[in-house]
C-alpha cells in the first residue's frame, strides 16, 4: 500500500488502521467463511459513527474498492475484499437497553449474543439470528429469520429506526417516516446504501420459553422432515423450530436435530407440544425445558471462523413426501464424516413473517412456507474439495428449486456466484428490482458499497 494511502486512511481513523505487515492483520481480516481468504489493502477499524463517515470518504479518496464488514458472517465473503478497504464495524457493539420504552439501540458492528444478554436483563428480546455470534448488520439487512420470526416477525420487521452512513457522508437517521423508500430498500435488500452504524429496535416481553433441542436418529430422514413439516402446519405463532440434517453426537453420527422455542403464555401447551414430538419417532436426545431465551440462542452451538462453507437456498411453497423424499436422500449423498459436516437446514415461514411487515419492505419470501437451505461444510485446509461440495449444496437447492418462486429467496445465504443481476430479479420481481437499482443509482451512483445481488447500472 503506498505511503499516500495509508496517510489518507490514518487521518481518517487515527492509529485504528490495519495492514499486511500488522502482528494482528490475519486475525483482522478472518471471515467466517474460508473460502473467501480476502487479503485487503486496509482494514480500518472506527470507533463510532463520526469515524465511520470519515472512513467512507478517506476510502473512496484512494480510489481502491471499499466494503463494510459487521459480523463478517456472509457466506458470499461482503466483509471484506481483495486489495481495497474494509470498514471493519465491530468496535460500533453497543446495546443500549431503554425498558420503559420497550426499545434497544444495537451498533452496526454488535452480533446477537451482545443484544440478547443486554435484552435478556430485562426479560425482552426481539428476533435474532438462530445462531447467536451471528451479526446484527447483515442479518437484519438481510430479513433476519430467528426463534422468535412466528411470533413477532423478521429482525427487519422490529427496526424502529436506522443510522446510516451513505456514500456522500451523510448521516440519515432513517425511519418510515423520514426517508421511507430508504427504509423500505433497507428492509430486506439494505447491504447495497451504506454502512448501518445503528439499529433502534422494538423489544418483546419474553420471559422464559419453553424449549432447546431433540435429535432423531438419522436413519429415516425423511421421516423426519415429515415429522417437522406437520409439527409447523398446525404451530401456533409463537412455536418456531427449525430442522438441521447433520452429524451429531460424540459419535458424529447422521441425525435429525430440532431445535424448539415456544414463546407463548399457554401453561398447556408444552405437554402438547412434548406428545407431537415423541408421536412417530423415537429421540435420541432430549434437550427441552423451560428455559431462558439466551440458552435457547446458544443451544445448536457455534462454528469456528474460517471453515470454508458454501450454502444455496430455496423458499418453497411446503413441503411434500416427494420433496421430503428428495431433500432425504440428498442429506444421505452428503459428506457428514470428519472433516466434513455438510447439513441440510429446513426453516419455516409463517405467524407474522407471513401476515406482512407492519411498515412496507422489499423481503420477497412472505409467502414462502419454509426454507431449504444445502450448506456444505468442509475444513478449512481442503480447497481441492470446492467444486465437489459446491455441487452439493446447488443439488439440494436444485430439487427445491420447482416448488419456488423467489429465486435465492433469503438473500443472507446465497453464495457469491448466485448473486446475479437475473437472478436478482427473480429474487425481488421485475419491479422492484428496478426500483432498487433506482435507489442505489441515487445514494450510491459509483458503487461505493459492494454486497449482495448486482443492482444492474450501478456497478463501479
Amino acid at each position: 500500500m503506498s505511503a499516500d494511502v495509508r496517510r489518507t486512511l490514518e487521518a481518517a481513523c487515527p492509529g485504528r488502521v490495519v495492514t499486511a505487515e500488522h502482528p494482528a492483520y490475519d486475525r483482522v481480516r478472518l471471515l467466517f467463511n474460508g473460502v473467501h481468504d480476502r487479503r485487503p489493502a486496509a482494514v480500518c477499524l472506527p470507533r463510532d459513527t463520526a469515524g465511520v463517515r470519515a472512513a467512507v470518504l478517506a476510502a473512496q479518496e484512494t480510489g481502491l474498492p471499499t466494503t463494510v464488514r459487521g459480523g463478517g458472517h456472509n457466506i458470499a465473503g461482503a466483509g471484506s475484499v481483495d486489495g481495497g478497504v474494509v470498514i471493519d464495524l465491530r468496535s460500533l457493539n453497543g446495546v443500549r437497553v431503554d425498558p420503559g420504552a420497550r426499545t434497544a439501540r444495537v451498533g452496526g458492528g454488535a452480533t446477537w449474543a451482545q443484544v440478547d444478554l443486554a435484552t435478556d436483563t430485562y426479560r425482552m428480546a426481539t428476533t435474532g439470528g438462530t445462531f447467536d455470534d451471528t451479526g446484527v448488520g447483515g442479518l437484519t439487512l438481510g430479513g433476519g429469520i430467528g426463534h422468535l420470526m412466528g411470533r413477532a416477525g423478521l429482525s427487519c420487521d422490529n427496526v424502529l429506526s436506522y443510522e446510516l452512513v451513505t456514500a456522500s457522508g451523510e448521516t440519515l437517521r432513517v425511519s418510515p417516516e423520514t426517508y421511507p423508500e430508504i427504509d423500505w430498500a433497507l428492509r430486506g435488500a439494505g447491504h447495497h446504501f451504506g454502512a448501518v452504524t445503528e439499529f433502534t429496535f422494538r423489544l418483546h416481553d419474553v420471559p422464559s420459553v419453553y424449549g432447546g433441542y431433540v435429535a432423531y436418529p438419522g436413519d429415516d430422514p425423511a421421516a423426519v422432515v415429515r415429522l417437522f413439516r406437520d409439527l409447523m402446519r398446525d404451530a401456533p405463532d409463537e412455536l418456531v423450530c427449525t430442522l438441521l440434517l447433520e452429524r451429531y453426537g460424540p459419535m458424529q453420527e447422521p441425525a435429525g436435530v430440532l431445535s424448539v422455542c415456544y414463546s407463548g403464555a399457554d401453561p398447556a401447551y408444552p405437554a402438547v407440544l412434548d406428545k407431537a414430538l415423541r408421536a412417530d419417532l423415537t429421540p435420541v436426545a432430549w434437550n427441552i425445558g423451560e428455559r431462558s431465551y439466551v440458552s435457547v440462542q446458544q443451544c445448536l452451538g457455534r462454528l469456528p471462523f474460517g471453515l470454508r462453507h458454501y450454502w444455496s437456498a430455496r423458499c418453497v411453497d411446503g413441503l411434500p413426501d416427494e420433496l421430503a423424499e428428495a431433500v432425504a436422500e440428498r442429506f444421505r449423498a452428503a459428506r457428514v464424516t470428519d472433516p466434513y459436516n455438510d447439513t441440510i437446514l429446513i426453516e419455516p415461514i409463517h405467524g407474522a413473517v407471513r401476515d406482512g411487515a407492519r411498515v412496507p419492505g422489499v423481503v420477497p419470501f412472505r409467502n414462502a412456507r419454509f426454507n431449504i437451505t444445502g450448506m456444505a461444510i468442509w475444513d478449512a485446509g481442503l480447497s481441492a474439495a470446492d467444486d465437489q461440495q459446491r455441487a452439493w449444496a446447488h443439488s439440494v437447492s436444485r430439487l427445491a428449486e420447482p416448488y419456488s418462486a423467489w429465486g435465492e429467496g433469503y438473500l443472507n445465504y446465497a453464495g457469491q456466484e448466485d448473486l446475479t443481476a437475473a437472478r436478482g430479479e427473480r429474487t425481488y420481481g421485475p419491479e422492484n428490482f428496478a426500483r432498487l437499482c433506482r435507489l442505489k443509482r441515487r445514494l450510491d451512483p459509483d458503487g461505493v458499497f459492494r454486497s449482495g445481488y448486482t443492482l444492474t447500472g450501478a456497478s463501479r
